[in-house]
């Protein structure tokens, strides 16, 4: 007979085992991914989006080279020679030329250093031009960015939603099989009483496999709608997983104004904000072309110092002092003619100009289409899915009475499976409106720039 301490180890071990053995399936047990996470994910890793939060980086440096326009420009140089020469003739006392007596190489060297400064004290306005054609520019970036990163949440939100539609639809499938299952059991009970025959039985059977295939394509479905979702976050690398969340409740969309939801979209679109700022670069750009026919002041300040000696006596003397001696220049520069390019910048500058503002209107009437054809999809979506729910109703309904009439042996096998089939594929149906209201909110979402009225599937 064992003792407590024996028996103690014993139940200590099985406790162990029991770990041991569940730890394996712990592991490997997929991540859930929420929604958020999947935001998440995409924004750190989404290719496009990450592309156009690089550009943000250019902003600063932009600013900063517009900002140095306005300081002197530095110079410092330093230079060392060696000159060797030798003369075949020379020089008399009246400048005519004579045979050289004495014709040799003469080797000389020298050393210099200088430091200059370049300060424009006008420029016709072009500094301040292109300084706010630069902070334009940044300000398109980071309309830019918002513009991608909403189309990169819809795209995520978009494929994560079918991630659940196809999750809702496996479950259906599996339902629609149980409750298969229960028909054969039925009908087999039915059979030994002498009441169904077995061609009952067989198409009961019959059901059940195409049923179990219904649910194989299921899974199939669903496990290519998590790899359409893997590709949008850009997560290769992360391990099996899976989505968790439900849709959000369709609402009536008759109460959105469509005036009041085409001015939200043409004052916050990111896209229109972007093309805006597009426009304010270009009508930048021309003013500084423009400033191209005043005329520039600029100060000159420059100091130099020189060692010179024969042989390579000076030659790599950074700091000599032989001879030194300083400069100041102030000069005026009037473009008279420059061969009529600067007419042609100009030119260019505004046609670039004109066509932003084109953009511009383009882009309005697109972003007002847009919104009008999305809303109407909305309620078409709101409608379907209306009709789709009441209709899965009248269909459950139909199928509970055929199945209570069924073991009552009122109506007859065939007669039960049209009934199954009915509410089966009413159930399908409701569950794709369901979702295809939420896929037609995210689109109108993404146009008007914001959430709607009713819940938001976006963050």
């Amino acid at each position: 007979m064992r003792g407590p301490g024996a028996l103690s180890g014993v139940v200590a071990g099985y406790f162990l085992a029991v770990v041991l053995a569940a730890a394996p399936l712990e592991a490997q047990a997929p991540r859930v991914l929420s929604l958020e996470e999947a935001l998440e994910l995409a924004r750190q890793n989404n290719p496009l989006l990450r592309q156009a939060m690089n550009e943000l980086e250019l902003t600063p440096a932009g600013m900063r080279a517009a900002w140095g326009a306005f300081l002197p420009r530095l110079d410092l140089g330093m230079r060392t020679n060696v000159n060797l020469n030798r003369r075949l003739q020379a020089e008399d006392n009246f400048g005519n030329p004579i045979v050289n007596p004495n014709v040799e190489w003469v080797t000389a060297s020298g050393s210099g250093q200088d430091i200059s400064a370049r300060f424009s004290l006008f420029e016709g306005g072009r500094r301040f031009h292109d300084r706010g054609a630069e902070r334009a520019r940044g300000i398109a970036r980071e309309r830019g960015v918002e513009a991608e990163m909403t189309n990169t949440w819809g795209r995520v939100a978009t494929s994560f939603y079918e991630t659940i539609r196809q999750s809702d639809l496996l479950e259906l499938e599996m339902t629609i099989l149980a409750g298969k299952r229960l028909d054969l059991e039925s009908t087999r009970r039915l059979f030994e009483l002498a009441v169904a025959s077995r061609v009952d039985v067989l198409a009961a059977e019959l059901e059940v496999q195409r049923q179990e295939r219904a649910v194989r394509q299921a899974e199939n479905d669903h496990a290519k709608a998590v790899l359409a979702l893997r590709a949008e976050i850009v997560a290769p690398d992360m391990g099996e997983f899976t989505t968790r969340g439900s849709a959000p409740e369709p609402f009536d969309p008759a109460a959105l104004d469509e005036v009041a939801l085409i001015g939200r979209a043409l004052e916050q679109s990111p896209l229109i904000q972007q093309n805006r700022a597009q426009v304010d670069v270009s009508r930048a750009s021309l003013s500084a072309v423009r400033s191209a026919r005043l005329p520039t002041i600029s100060l000159t300040t420059a100091f130099f110092q020189n060692a010179n000696a024969l042989e390579y006596a000076a030659t790599f003397q950074p700091f000599s002092s032989d001879s030194r001696y300083a400069s100041a220049s102030l000069s005026l520069s009037l473009p008279v003619f420059t061969g009529f390019s600067a007419e042609r910048d100009i030119a260019d500058a505004q046609v670039a100009l004109a066509n932003a503002e084109e953009v511009v209107r383009q882009t309005r009437l697109e972003i007002e289409r847009d919104v009008r054809s999305r809303l109407i999809d909305l309620r078409g979506a709101w409608d379907s899915y209306r009709l789709a729910e009441r209709s899965s109703e009248i269909a459950e309904e139909r199928l509970r009475l055929a199945r209570e009439e069924y073991r009552l042996t009122t109506v007859t096998f065939s007669d039960l499976q049209l009934a199954i089939e009915g509410a089966a594929n009413e159930r399908r149906t409701a569950i794709d409106a369901r979702y295809e209201f939420v896929a037609a909110h995210i689109a109108l979402e993404q146009v008007v720039g914001g959430p709607l009225d009713g819940d938001t599937p976006l963050p």
